[in-house]
């Protein structure tokens, strides 16, 4: 009952978000997902936001497109997690981004793949970053379709002496595609 309220105050934030920006945005869908219950139903969950316009409207060569990504992610609790995570609040936990799929013809760069979250009981919080697409002179110009691959991933996060795990890890490959242009 607690897991459903968490996902669906998350998904009220996430609404609220989109609402706040005024624009157009899109989501990421899922590909590979590693998502099990830990002992303390404690778990992490990411999703990834962008602009439409930063991808829909066509990228000529050598121009060079800055996609603005909004990660937003939190901890999921279960019916024993609730204290476990409110004694875990303010505890750093590190999580990464990579680059793990695009096409030859183009050039795509995140400036940072390293991040540091912290557990905030209850809370969605919000990193931006940016991806940089470029094509290459040999890309196609009749309005091919693109794509890049990105993997995010949150490690578990394990107690005293790396034993046990507190918090349920999160991994996850996102498609963000594009179109390229005469």
């Amino acid at each position: 009952m607690k897991r459903k309220g968490m996902k669906n105050l998350f998904l009220l934030l996430t609404i609220v978000m989109m609402l706040v920006l005024q624009s157009s945005l899109a989501s990421a869908q899922p590909q590979n997902s590693s998502h099990k219950p830990g002992l303390f139903g404690l778990q992490f969950f990411m999703t990834v936001f962008w602009n439409t316009n930063d991808t829909q409207t066509p990228i000529h060569p050598r121009e060079l497109r800055t996609v603005h990504l909004t990660f937003a992610y939190t901890e999921v609790r279960g019916t024993f997690g609730r204290t476990l995570l409110h004694l875990l609040k303010g505890r750093p936990f590190p999580w990464r981004l990579s680059i793990i799929d695009k096409p030859d013809w183009c050039t795509v760069q995140l400036p940072v793949e390293n991040f540091i979250g912290l557990i905030n009981p209850d809370e969605v919080q919000i990193t931006y970053t940016e991806l940089s697409i470029q094509l290459n002179e040999n890309a196609p110009l009749n309005y091919t379709l693109g794509y890049v691959k990105l993997h995010a991933v949150i490690d578990d996060m394990k107690g005293p002496f790396n034993i046990l795990t507190l918090i349920q890890g999160f991994e996850e490959n996102f498609t963000i595609s594009f179109i390229t242009g005469p």
